[in-house]
């Protein structure tokens, strides 16, 4: 491999390069011969273009001595024409040429730019009216329009169109004031816009700051008297008590101090050196602004700018608020009457007490409280009246009954479904169980449509009452703390006004609630009594019970839903035991019948067949007669056909009340024991006396010879309310019960067979465990247990059931006495065991 060739840049001189071989050297001879070639190229690359640049640079040189040379030439011949005695001549002689010859020429000129300008002045007053730009700018063009008018009508034979021009002028004058006044009077003019306002006025009508000032309060007083009329506006009331507001703190910040200096700025510089008059395109100034003359070009307006000083300022506005406030305040009572929601009343409220204890600082000329009293009094006798007429609405329920009653109809007005009718099993629930759970709801309680209709109105009236009272407890709820806190008066102040609203008129509110209504439900409990007192002395065509069940259900709908402001009003009111006992009557009419019929049948039977039943020593009755057992049952089927819900403890008790009263008289009825004569009548047999046989009542007489079947009959016969049997009808099947009762002896049956001693004694027994068991069944709760309470007068007198098992127990007491108080405590702990066993089956009894 050959050597590497040595860099001939690190020699010390050329001797060392021959210290290598020739190849080498050769080598080195070639490398040193390239970097010459390639050097020599980088050199003249470089010396051309430093060549240009040397001739452009002597390019420049030239020229510049060539421009050198002119301008000394120039200014050798200037140095040789300055002579201060030829210039002034030719001065003196272009001044006389110009005031010779141009004269005619410059008069032209100036009416030409004058008349120009003012034929301009229009369109500009019109594109600022009409794109709201500045009214201060347009009133400065009709200054200005004004002063060339005059000007040009001044001249010999002005223009034909020129009266033309200031009728436009004029029109425009009048377009102008009407907008000046919609800034002085709109709620969003800020000062700088009202200050603007102020001084376009002062300009277009020459007009002092104290009328200005003038001017401003008529604006806003109109502007408060419009809005206050606006009948399309529900928020005029709000918009003029802050247009009242904004107009005490406008007039306390800008005037006089702002509205003097503004006038005083218009009188220091001359109007066509303002840069807004002289930015106008439309006029053209810069080409016709030196030919409009100096009294144009330097004409300041004379304003009176001093004339009104803080104190006439503050006259002056005392003065417009107490009018304002007059005003503002009879409006706002004459708005709030026409207003019937509440909840816009109590919105309104706060949104006006709210702005004015906001601004409170700002009221001059009146009082603070006068008008804050204003406005609470304004509010607070709506809202009363409001309260008072939603209250007197429940008269509204009066009136629906008062229909329902007049066309009361027997067949459908009072009717509601069984709860176990088949007819819920197609209810609707696809979309839900709530209305299955709303027709089981109407069907437990009897919701029939009167009711409903009835409950409908309550429902809505009472909708109204809680909305009432919901926007009463808000007033109570709502703090001022942020309105209060902006106040500077003492804290006993801010507290006073704090309890006024937030305490003071709530309870004022509160109390005209609860005396309205109490005044409605009086009103209402009143009705309620005269429907109790005409349905005990009008029948209504038999359907009193009827109409009292429906009165007692639209009244438990009144009282189980009372207004929670309100909890005088008791569900047993003093007419609800009238309309309870008027459907406890009807209720017992046919169970009392039918039990009547049975005893009196029975009591003809030849034999006592409860007999066998007995049981103990000594046996008695551990059962009660089956007449008993049913009269319970038909009771119960006829209290479930007026409705399971009205049978509350006090109707229940009502019921059992009259029950004993009605069952006395039937349980008396029993069987006599014959006279007799040594024990037999003359014929040796026993007969009955003739008076104890007269006694005998029609039915005792006809209806001998008792059959099971007779009473199924019998009770379908009842049930009908016996319209479809004729009294002929009547008397013949009396006679076929006669002929057909005859006794096993072929006894004619006009002459009943005579029960035995022990028969009638039997039969007393059972009428007595009868009457115990019923009167276990029929046990009144309301009725006082204590016979020695002194409190209590009418615990001491028994009824008449009590006296009716005391008239049986007389009977049977006659020959022993202890023993038959032992039998009587032996029947009645079986009759209450019995009715313990048997409870349920009556269970709206029990």
């Amino acid at each position: 491999m050959a050597a590497e060739a040595p860099d001939p840049k690190t020699f010390g001189s050329w001797e060392d390069a021959f210290q290598y071989p020739i190849a080498a050297v050769r080598g080195m001879e070639r490398q040193l011969r390239n970097d010459i070639g390639s050097n020599r190229e980088k050199l003249r690359s470089l010396v051309g273009a430093s060549y240009r640049d040397l001739l452009g640079t002597a390019e420049s040189i030239i020229e510049m001595d060539g421009q050198m040379q002119q301008v000394e030439s120039y200014i050798g011949g200037m140095g040789m024409r300055c002579n201060s005695r030829l210039l002034g001549k030719k001065a003196a002689n272009l001044r006389a040429w110009d005031s010779d010859s141009k004269a005619t020429d410059r008069e032209r000129y100036a009416f030409a730019s004058q008349l120009a300008v003012l034929r301009s002045c229009p369109e500009v007053i019109t594109r600022l009216l009409r794109t709201h730009g500045s009214i201060l700018l347009a009133a400065k063009v009709l200054v200005v329009s004004r002063l060339l008018h005059k000007k040009i009508s001044q001249r010999g034979h002005p223009p034909r169109y020129l009266e033309s021009l200031r009728n436009k002028l004029a029109t425009l004058r009048r377009k102008m004031l009407p907008k000046i006044d919609r800034y002085l009077k709109s709620l969003e003019s800020s000062e700088s816009t009202l200050v603007e306002a102020m001084c376009a006025f002062s300009l277009a009508t020459s007009s002092s700051s104290a009328d200005v000032l003038r001017h401003f309060h008529h604006v806003r007083q109109s502007a408060v008297s419009e809005l206050e009329q606006r009948e399309d506006d529900d928020q005029r009331i709000s918009k003029s008590l802050r247009l009242v507001v904004k107009t005490l703190r406008d007039c306390q910040t800008i005037v006089p101090a702002q509205l003097a200096r503004a006038l005083e700025t218009l009188k220091t510089t001359p109007l066509m050196e303002g840069s807004d008059v002289r930015s106008l395109r439309e006029l053209n100034l810069d080409l016709h602004q030196r030919w409009l003359g100096d009294d144009i070009n330097d004409f300041t307006p004379y304003i009176r700018h001093d004339d009104l000083q803080k104190t006439e300022a503050n006259r002056l506005l005392e003065l417009w608020a107490k009018t304002a406030f007059s005003s503002f305040l009879r409006n706002l009572r004459e708005m709030v009457e026409r207003v019937e929601i509440p909840v816009v009343v109590v919105q309104l409220r706060q949104e006006l007490l709210e702005l004015w204890l906001s601004n409170k600082r700002h009221s001059v000329g009146v009082g603070t409280y006068d008008i804050l009293n204003g406005i609470r009094d304004a509010f607070n006798n709506r809202l009363r009246s409001l309260i008072h007429q939603q209250a007197a609405n429940l008269s509204n329920v009066s009136a629906s009954i008062d229909t329902l009653l007049k066309d009361w109809n027997r067949a459908l007005s009072d009717t509601c479904p069984s709860m176990w009718a088949d007819s819920i099993i197609s209810s609707d629930i696809g979309t839900g169980g709530k209305l299955l759970k709303d027709e089981l709801s109407r069907r437990a309680q009897s919701r029939s449509e009167p009711v409903r209709t009835a409950s409908t109105i309550y429902t809505n009236w009472l909708d109204g009452i809680n909305s009432l009272e919901r926007l009463i407890i808000q007033l109570g709820e709502r703090k001022w703390a942020d309105e209060l806190d902006d106040m500077d008066d003492e804290d006993d102040t801010v507290e006073g006004l704090h309890n006024m609203l937030s305490e003071d008129d709530p309870h004022l509110l509160h109390k005209t609630f609860e005396d309205d209504l109490e005044d409605s439900f009086r009103i209402l409990r009143d009705r309620m009594n005269d429907y109790a007192k005409n349905l005990q002395t009008d029948d209504g065509g038999g359907t009193s019970a009827q109409k009292s069940a429906f009165l007692l259900r639209v009244w438990r709908d009144v009282a189980n839903r009372l207004p929670s402001i309100y909890h005088d009003v008791e569900l047993e009111s003093p007419f609800t035991p009238l309309f309870q006992a008027q459907v406890s009557n009807t209720v017992l009419q046919k169970p009392i019948t039918h039990c009547d019929k049975r005893i009196s049948k029975r009591l003809q039977d030849k034999k006592f067949q409860a007999r066998i039943l007995w049981e103990g020593d000594p046996q008695l009755p551990v059962l009660p007669s089956p007449w008993a057992f049913r009269f319970l049952h038909e009771t119960v089927k006829s209290m479930t056909d007026f409705g399971v819900d009205i049978w509350t403890t006090q109707a229940t008790d009502i019921l059992k009340q009259q029950t004993r009263d009605a069952l006395a008289p039937v349980v008396k009825n029993l069987p006599r024991l014959p006279r007799q004569v040594n024990g037999h009548n003359a014929n040796g047999e026993s007969k009955v006396d003739d008076d104890e046989e007269s006694s005998q009542t029609p039915e005792e007489e006809a209806e001998v010879g008792p059959q099971d079947q007779d009473d199924e009959k019998d009770d379908e016969g009842t049930r009908d309310g016996g319209k479809e049997n004729s009294e002929e009808e009547m008397k013949n099947k009396n006679k076929q019960k006669l002929s057909s009762a005859q006794n096993a002896n072929g006894d004619h049956p006009s002459k009943p067979s005579i029960p035995s001693e022990e028969m009638v004694r039997d039969i007393k027994t059972q009428r007595l465990f009868d009457a115990v068991y019923l009167d276990h069944a029929l046990s009144v709760k309301s009725k006082p247990t204590s016979p020695d309470d002194p409190d209590n007068d009418t615990a001491m007198l028994p009824d008449s059931f009590d006296s009716a098992q005391s008239s049986i127990l007389d009977d049977l007491q006659m020959e022993d006495v202890p023993q038959w108080n032992r039998k009587l405590d032996r029947m009645r702990k079986d009759a209450g065991a019995y009715w313990k066993r048997t409870e349920l089956l009556f269970a709206l009894l029990a």
